[in-house]
């Protein structure tokens, strides 16, 4: 089953920022696997999503970046990757803030194919520099801007949705719907439904992402039937819009509630940050 969702707006943004979009890439490592695309308008509504392209034209194509339009692009892939082995400083940093809640990272190194200069990954930062966007993971609050930046969707679930207590709130792991050895079918899929919960929550967050008739009976599909390359178009196309409300979200607070780990040296990640009050968190990523 090829799971493709196709949206339009039911209307035109109110705001000032008619042509600003906020994207979303949940990237494979290869061209041959599928990728997770989301594009957000600038009034926060979902205008379409897929779970199945493949070739870095393609995502190109379907998001509309050839466009000159004013873009925040995020994309679930390490961008800058200078160490031969091990792990980048980003990534120990992130494993002892996020290890506790099961939300490090694996390691990116030039051993992988994928982020050497002939990669799939640096294959379409090029591409992006080509189309005139600006490697740049300090998003501008509210202004025009056209940039793609690194982002990690474990760690920002992490943030997103806290658990919230009578004495306050807590934060806990992101949920394990990617399939993997030790997992079954069933505990995936009842994970994944609990993912498109909380990504159906953004509705009642700030920023609020709005979803059509249309978005709410596409993602309401039955997966408890879906394994193997089924389930997986399903499993990016929920990254993608993930990560597209990261765009959407850093655009919309700016410096507030952003955090950078790392730098453009070596390599980082943006966050989100914890809007709550007492938050153990953002005293971790001081």
């Amino acid at each position: 089953m090829s799971v493709l969702v196709v949206l339009q707006a039911s209307r035109q943004s109110a705001t000032a920022y008619t042509s600003m979009k906020f994207v979303g890439i949940d990237i494979a490592w290869c061209e041959r696997k599928p990728s997770g695309v989301a594009v957000i308008d600038s009034d926060g509504t979902l205008i379409r999503a897929s779970g199945n392209l493949r070739s870095n034209d393609d995502i190109c194509e379907f998001a509309g970046l050839n466009d000159h339009e004013d873009f925040v692009v995020t994309i679930d892939a390490p961008l800058i990757v200078k160490n031969a082995d091990k792990q980048r400083p980003v990534e120990r940093e992130l494993t002892a803030i996020f290890g506790p809640y099961d939300a490090g990272p694996f390691p990116a190194n030039l051993s992988n194919a994928a982020f050497q200069p002939t990669g799939r990954v640096q294959k379409f930062a090029r591409q992006l520099d080509a189309l005139g966007f600006k490697h740049e993971p300090k998003v501008a609050k509210q202004q025009p801007q056209r940039v793609f930046l690194e982002v990690f969707p474990s760690p920002a679930q992490v943030v997103l949705f806290p658990c919230l207590t009578h004495s306050g709130h807590t934060h806990c792991r992101p949920l394990r719907y990617k399939h993997k050895p030790g997992r079954s079918w069933v505990e995936v899929q009842c994970e994944w439904d609990m993912y498109r919960a909380r990504v159906r929550s953004l509705q009642v967050k700030e920023p609020a992402l709005k979803f059509s008739s249309d978005v709410s009976q596409a993602l309401g599909i039955d997966v408890s039937e879906l394994t193997g390359v089924r389930y997986k178009v399903l499993d990016d196309l929920v990254d993608g819009i993930f990560c597209a409300y990261l765009a959407y979200y850093f655009w919309y607070w700016g410096d507030e509630r952003r955090w950078i780990i790392g730098d453009m040296n070596d390599g980082y990640v943006a966050l989100p940050r914890c809007g709550l009050l007492n938050c153990q968190l953002n005293e971790d990523l001081r």
